[in-house]
Order: C-alpha cells, then structure tokens, then sequence
C-alpha cells in the first residue's frame, strides 16, 4: 500500500513538472541542471535601455537577443539579463549569483506572489549589500517547483554631473554566473584561504603605517617644525591610501565601503596629495632653502601644483564618476611622472651636497622598485595571471613600497636629529671658547688698567713723601729727615714687592698702612694721634685686598681733615670690624673740618690732586670687584655732631659665595 502511494507522489510530481515546463518561456534555467556554476551566456536574454528606465517598463520590452559571449556594453546605459528560473526540484534552494567588478548591479526576482529587489556592485553601499560579506554576491530563493523571472541591470553609477565629461569608461561587464549554495560556500572558503596571507601582510602593513603616523605626530607636536610637519602629512597619505585600498570583507573593508565613490575616486588624490607633502619634506630635509634656493622655488611651485591639481580631480570625479577620465589620469601622468621622478632622482644624487641625500636615493629607488612593479601587474602590463613564490607576492603593493621609503626617511630624521646635535654642541663648544677667550681678554685687560692706575697713584704718594722730606731737610731737622727717610725706604721696598701684585694679604696692606701713618706722624709731630684697631675675628692672612687700597683714604683724611683743623688734638681711627664670616668693615675716622667746610679751603692744586687721588681708587675698586668674587663698596659720610665735625670713609668689604648669595636673595 505504501509503494502505491509513493509511486502516485513521484508520479504527480513528475506532471506538475511537465505542465510547468510547458507554461515558461523557453529562456528558462532549471535549478537541477546546475552542477555547481553556471554563467549566463547564451542562457540569457539582453535588453538595452536608460540610466533610468524601471524594471516593470522593461518587463514590458522584448529581448532584443541572446547574450552572446562578447558584447560591447555601453558605459551610458543600462544592460538587462532576463531568464526565468525554474526550481524542478521538490526542495527550496538557493543560487548564488557572482557579478564581478560591476558598479551597480540590481536583481529582480518576480515571481507570482512576490517581487524582490537586491543589490551588488563595488559602488554599493555596505547597507545594501545583498549578502553581509560580499558587496559582489546575491542570494536568490526559491521554493520548491517555483518559477520566477530574473532581471539584472548591470550599469555604472551615475555621477551627479556626468555630462561634464564624455570618456566612456568602465563598460559594464556582463559575465553574470550563478552557483550553488555548497559550491558558493567552499568557493568563498578557498577564497578567503587564498587571501588570508595577503590581508596578514596588508594589516601589518598598516600598523606599521599607523605606529609611525602616531609617533611622528607626537614629534611634531613637540617640536612644530616644518621639516616634521611635512612628514607627518607624508605618512598620513600612506595611510589613508592603505586603508583605502583594504578588501571589502574585511571589518575596516566594510565600514570604508559604506562611501562607495570615496573609496574609489580618493585614492589617486591621496598619491596627489602624499606626492605634494612629500616634496616638501625633500626640500627641508635636504636644507635646499640653503642648500640650492632655485631647486627650493621650483620643487615647492611642483608641490602645490600636485596639490592642487588632486584637490580639483578628487572634486571631478566625484561630480561624474567617469572611469575613462581616471584611467587615462592614471597611466598618463605614470608614464609622465617617472622620466621626470628618476630625472630628479639623478640631479638630487649629482648637485645637492649634503649627507642625507644617500637616505633620499634609497628610499626613491625602493619606492619605485616596489611601486612600478606593482603598478604595472595592477594594470596586467606584467605578470599578470602569475603567482610569485613566498610573501613576494603579497609585498607587490603600493602601500609596501610607501612604508619602506618612510622607513628610510625615518633613518634619514635620525641622523639629521644627529647632525644638528653634533653642531649645537660645536657651536656651544666654540661659545663656550669664546667667551672664556672674551674673558681671559677682558680679565688682562682690567689688569693691564689697574696696573697703569696703580702707576700713576705710586708716583702721586711718592710726591707727597718727598716733598715732606724737602721739608725736614730745608727746615735743618735731621733727626726727623733720617727717620722719615728711614721709614719711607721700608715703605717704598713694599711698594716695589707689590708693584706687580693684582692683590695683597690684609696683614701686608697694614704693615704698610703702619710705615704711612709713622711717616705722617713724623711730620705733624705730637697733635697728630692714630688708631689702629683689628678685630681679633679677622685672620689677616685669608683676607685679600688691591694693594694700597686703604692708604688714600687715610691721606685724604689727613691732608685735607686733620691738616686744615684747629684743634690741638687731631685724631684718626682706623677700625677694621668682622660682621660676619663673610663682612668685613673697615672704618677711616677723623675729626677734623669736614668736607664740606675743606671744600672752601682748599687751593685749586689741592682739589686737582684730591680729585685725581679717590678716582683712580673708585677705579681701582670697580677692577677689582669685576675680576674677583670679593666686592667693595664705599661710604663718605659727614660727622657733624654737637659741634664736632669730621668725616668717616667706611669701606665694606663682601666675599660673594653661592651660598651668601642665595641667603641675601631669600631674606
């Protein structure tokens, strides 16, 4: 009973089949006929309409022929494929239909109770791919014994002004093949097999790409030079480009294609682009500002030229989407640029003498080993159809041969970054040279001026003493012409001995302080009285002083204080106070007239020679403070009080330390 009914089953199944068959058109596939693959050549019909014609208006057309096997599409119009699909099967199924490089390619399923619209196609949006993995696939269902016709128009996107230009390129490829859902699957498998090493070599390609824009970008932020500016707009366009140029199954392939035209038009105006930066970056790198101007004027006008021009073809064909006018670009401008890139190559190795120019030949001649190569086998002039052995095959890229040259550049920055070190410090060497050169000069100088000063105060002293001696000896008073000229020989030895001295201990400056004030005691006799007083504090012997420092101020005070006085009792004090560890005061007192009241009694031969005197001291202490750590300052203050006048010179005496130095500045 139950071979009975199966029988009666396969036996209805088999009619329905037959009067099916009968009731479709004769362009009609049968889904059990497909082995694995089968292309739609001479299997479809053709009809050619508009950009914008609809499918149920061209439902309405009839074929116009069988799809031979080679037609000259229009790249103006549109090409439709009509077949009818017919599932003899008691199974749904579903085809898999491969479209190519096509631009644009819409399905219609129209069956009885159903009409279906799909889309495939390089300049379709990733949001309206027919499949999630491919923009080049779309799945066709039927359910079992259905029969549907297929409609396909093949056509080019269409640009928003295409009548801007007239080149009729790309034509629409019409090798249209369906295949079987498990060879689809193993097809897709093997493919993604296939080019797993590719998208390896790819991706790190483009991490390399990314890692150096990161870090030259953070250079560039550091520095804001030009030089790193260039290069970072450099290494951007190869970046951009090598994205670009990702496969569309990918996860970044997808998220890329969801700017079909962008994707496509913007790559040969990044090479514009990534060109312009980096001519740029080869006239700061190669310093021909300096170097050779001309070559800097012409390279920079070249620069913004390609610029330029990329700005104005990216705008171009985003506008009309012309193929023709971006393949007659391409291999234009390649057979144009390269005698002119390897003429600069030539003239950048010959005239520009600089010893970065090695790292620019390399990296070009890299460039354009590995970017000619895969120029001409992307535009199936060599090579084509031929795979290479090893990863050789995966570098023949574009973005492989733009990652070598920034390489190399990156090696060329770091011996600049070198070079530039090498001549800041020969530079902060020959500063450093000079100055102390400018110093040691300035330093004998000032020596050479306080010696020439000290010479001309020793003669002025050596006035005084003799005429003081002329005195006694005209006055017949040998006694004290022998023991003034005895006194005044020990002093005139120590002044010799420390004729050539810059500076002297404070013990040598007071013992001839000491024969100075016996020499003018002598001669003023019992009204004249001085004070030598020294702090127990002060070690005589690490103090250092210009020799004869204190003695005209002690002659000044008793020359034109003490002498012009008419008191009995002519005093003068010299004090020497240690304030600190680092202060000393010396203090030069006198009761005498005062300044001011001296000022009116002097003679005009007294005023040149007091005037002479204390400049050459002031002088002699502005020297001496320039040259060495210790400064001196002076004070003249006048004493008047409650009748008594006189005058008191105090003199501070400083040792300069870094560490006194930053106490002052704290307190």
């Amino acid at each position: 009973m139950r071979s009975w009914t199966g029988l009666w089953v396969l036996c209805g199944w088999m009619l329905s089949r037959t009067l099916a068959a009968q009731a479709v058109s004769p362009d009609t596939l049968y889904l059990s006929q497909i082995d694995d693959q089968v292309y739609l050549t001479n299997r479809a019909t053709l009809t050619i309409t508009s950009i914008d014609t609809p499918w149920q208006r061209v439902k309405q057309l009839p074929a116009l022929q069988r799809l031979p096997k080679a037609y000259a599409t229009s790249p103006r119009e549109a090409c439709w494929l009509r077949l009818f699909l017919h599932n003899d099967t008691p199974s749904p199924l579903i085809l898999y239909a491969y479209v190519g490089e096509v631009q644009t390619a819409r399905f219609y399923l129209d069956g009885p109770e159903r009409l279906d619209s799909l889309r495939a196609g390089s300049m379709v949006p990733t949001d309206e791919w027919a499949t999630a993995e491919s923009d080049q696939y779309v799945s066709l269902s039927l359910t079992a014994g259905e029969v549907a016709e297929l409609g396909i128009r093949l056509a080019n996107a269409e640009g928003v002004l295409p009548q801007l230009t007239r080149i009729n390129y790309p034509h629409p490829s019409l090798s249209v093949r369906l295949e079987t859902e498990s060879f689809h699957h193993q097809r897709v498998a093997r493919d993604y097999r296939n080019n797993s090493t590719e998208l390896l070599y790819r991706t790190w390609i483009q991490g390399a790409l990314l890692f150096f824009l990161f870090f030259v970008g953070l250079i560039y932020g550091q520095y804001r030079q030009p030089i790193y500016g260039y290069y970072f707009l450099y290494v951007l366009a190869g970046c951009i480009f090598s994205l670009l140029k990702t496969r569309a199954y990918t996860p970044l392939g997808h998220w890329i294609s969801y700017f079909p035209m962008v994707r496509t038009h913007l790559l040969e105006t990044v090479l514009w682009l990534g060109l312009a930066a980096y001519l740029f970056f080869l006239t700061e790198l190669l310093d021909l500002r300096t170097r050779h101007p001309p070559a800097h004027r012409w390279l920079r006008r070249i620069a913004w030229g390609f610029a330029g021009f990329g700005v104005l073809y990216a705008i171009l064909l985003l506008l009309t989407n012309d193929g023709g006018l971006q393949r007659a670009v391409f291999w234009g401008t390649r057979y144009g640029l390269i005698p002119l890139y390897v003429a600069l190559l030539v003239w950048v190795s010959r005239r520009v003498r600089s010893p970065l120019t090695g790292y620019v030949v390399l990296g070009n001649v890299l460039m354009a080993a590995v970017g000619i190569l895969a120029w001409l086998r992307a535009g199936g002039i060599i090579l084509k159809g031929v795979t290479l052995p090893g990863g050789v095959d995966n570098l023949m890229m574009v973005s492989f041969a733009v990652l070598l040259e920034i390489i190399v550049f990156a090696l060329a920055l770091a011996y600049r970054i070198r070079l530039i070190d090498r001549e800041r410090q020969a530079s902060h060497r020959a500063y450093i040279d000079e100055v102390e050169q400018r110093t040691a000069y300035e330093k004998r100088l000032s020596e050479v001026e306080m010696l020439a000063l000290r010479s001309q105060m020793n003669p002025h002293f050596l006035f005084n003493s003799l005429n003081t001696i002329e005195y006694f000896v005209l006055k017949g008073d040998e006694e004290k012409a022998s023991r003034y000229l005895s006194s005044f020989s020990r002093l005139l030895r120590l002044i010799l001995n420390h004729s050539n001295e810059d500076i002297v201990r404070l013990s040598d400056e007071l013992l001839g302080l000491r024969l100075y004030l016996e020499l003018e005691a002598t001669r003023f006799g019992d009204e004249f009285v001085y004070t030598l007083d020294v702090d127990a504090r002060v070690d005589q012997e690490e103090v250092w002083l210009p020799p004869l420092l204190l003695q005209p101020f002690v002659e000044n005070a008793i020359w034109h204080g003490l002498r012009q006085s008419q008191l009995a009792d002519k005093r003068l004090y010299i004090r020497i106070i240690a304030e600190n560890e680092h202060t000393l005061r010396f203090e030069i007192e006198d009761n005498g007239i005062g300044r001011q009241q001296a000022g009116h009694l002097k003679s005009r031969t007294s005023i040149a020679r007091k005037s002479y005197g204390m400049a050459i001291t002031q002088q002699r202490i502005e020297l001496f403070n320039r040259n060495y750590p210790t400064q001196l300052d002076v004070q003249l203050i006048d004493i008047d009080n409650n009748g008594q006048t006189g005058t008191l010179a105090r003199i501070n005496y400083r040792l300069i330390t870094a560490r006194n130095e930053h106490e002052s500045h704290s307190d």
